[in-house]
């Protein structure tokens, strides 16, 4: 243990403490990585000791017909299109308005920060409802387009609360009153200042309402029938219904070689899925963890 540069000498106890907390760090990082793990190695081994559970810790007969298989699905690459459209587009307008909302939220000279706020939070609790959002979104002909995901997933008033923390705690009252004596607008402030010191919040923002968008599946389910516009999520689940069905109806066939194939293949297509669903988002995370990390720690410290 160090303090200051200069090492201490450590109790028993403090090395025990320290070696128990890292066995049980250690335990539930592979608690949490084996599925994962496993459903990746499945996804590239032979479906046959896949089904019949022989699948442990590493792939056996590696193959990738079940991808390929994937990648044939027609409206796929139009999945993805969609998906990082939603994703880049509906994040940065996303966390666009939420950086705005939340600067005003966090001037203690805002005379209406305080009433704002409540209201905020009384719509985390309290919501109008699927069925009249549904009906107000038909009525202004949004449904079955492309904008309809990016503006009823405007903003998460919890994003919101984060990044008006974040600004309280980064908002130095000193140097607004020096900003705004030397003729800076709040626009200026905002831009020219307060902004450029923000960068964690502003990729945890982005990062946050990009995952947001990308795992949306419910409102594209509501709001999106046609196959145009259909995100990533929506044609993974008609691939997953259709090999589902496929397996369903093995019995009333009489091919039964080739039932056997479909049936293989959907087992190994159902893993494929889940790999193809999560990896993009996956290494977004792992580039911008660090900053992830920054702007939550820093925007939980003052509420």
């Amino acid at each position: 243990m160090t303090f200051s540069g200069r090492k201490i000498k450590s109790s028993r106890e403090d090395i025990i403490f320290e070696v128990i907390t890292n066995i049980l760090l250690v335990v539930a990082c592979l608690i949490v990585l084996y599925p994962l793990y496993f459903i990746i190695i499945a996804s590239i081994s032979n479906p046959d000791y896949v089904i019949a559970g022989k699948l442990s810790l590493y792939p056996i007969d590696v193959t990738f017909s079940g991808y390929r298989k994937i990648f044939k699905f027609k409206n796929l690459m139009n999945g993805y299109k969609n998906s990082f459209f939603y994703a880049i587009v509906g994040g940065a307008l996303s966390a666009t308005l939420t950086l705005f909302a939340a600067y005003p939220l966090s001037k203690h000279d805002f005379s209406g920060r305080k009433p704002f706020t409540i209201f905020l939070l009384i719509t985390m609790f309290f919501q109008g409802g699927m069925i009249p959002l549904y009906i107000v979104v038909n009525k202004l002909g949004l449904r079955n387009t492309p904008y309809v995901l990016l503006i009823v997933n405007g903003i998460q008033v919890w994003n919101l609360l984060v990044t008006r923390s974040y600004f309280k705690t980064n908002h130095i009252e000193s140097l607004s009153e020096a900003a705004e004596i030397d003729g800076c607008s709040h626009f200026g402030y905002f831009f020219k200042i307060l902004l450029p010191i923000s960068k964690p919040i502003i990729i945890t923002m982005l990062l946050f309402y990009a995952v947001w968008q990308w795992n949306d599946f419910f409102r594209a389910m509501i709001y999106l029938d046609k196959p145009d516009f259909q995100p990533l999520q929506i044609v993974l689940k008609e691939l997953l219904a259709t090999a589902q069905v496929s397996s369903a109806i093995y019995d009333l066939m009489e091919d039964q070689e080739a039932l056997t194939e479909m049936l293989r293949a959907a087992e190994q297509m159902k893993y494929g899925v889940i790999v193809i669903a999560t990896l993009p988002m996956m290494v977004v995370y792992l580039i911008m963890q660090e900053y992830f990390v920054q702007g939550i720690t820093m925007g939980s410290i003052k509420g």
